[in-house]
């Protein structure tokens, strides 16, 4: 029922009993408050500032692991920058050294033919005395075989005069040689 309705109707009583109603109200809801505030409301701050923590712990654990992050990919770029340089280093290092073993094979290819060079010198320097002294053995045997032939028939008997004929002949040939 409505309470001014009946305050209404019962006059002057129906104030009081208002009254006592909103006392009644008033201490109820005043209890409700202590109820709450001992039973509710501490474990309702509890739990909040549980959360609050939680919440605060999951931030700086979000934070903490992007700073970490953070240090991860600069070592990765770290590494990464190292093995690059690494990298050209060694492509350097066998850059210089196909080309010095190209120097080197060069030389060596150099040496050899200079060497080959010498020997093929040798060689015909060594076949050109030997046909040197092949001819001058061969002009000697025919100068030879001419003048027996010449002296025969003028110098049938002097055979010293045919040797002193053969060695003028053959100081000759070495003269002109």
């Amino acid at each position: 029922m409505n309470l001014t309705y009946l305050a209404a109707e019962a006059g002057g009583e129906g104030s009081h009993l208002l009254l006592a109603n909103m006392i009644v109200t008033i201490v109820v809801f005043l209890l409700l408050l202590i109820l709450l505030k001992k039973f509710a409301w501490g474990p309702l701050v509890n739990m909040m500032k549980a959360r609050e923590e939680h919440v605060a712990s999951e931030i700086n654990s979000a934070e903490k692991s992007r700073k970490d992050a953070e240090v991860y990919v600069e070592q990765q770029q770290a590494e990464l920058s190292k093995a690059r340089t690494e990298a050209r280093d060694l492509l350097e290092a066998s850059r210089r050294q196909a080309e010095a073993e190209q120097a080197r094979a060069m030389e060596q290819a150099r040496v050899e033919t200079e060497l080959s060079k010498e020997e093929a010198r040798r060689a015909i320097e060594r076949e050109r005395a030997e046909a040197q002294a092949a001819l001058k053995n061969d002009v000697a045997l025919q100068a030879i075989a001419a003048a027996r032939h010449v002296m025969k028939t003028q110098l049938a008997t002097d055979e010293a005069a045919q040797r002193a004929l053969v060695d003028q002949f053959l100081a000759d040939t070495k003269g002109t040689n």
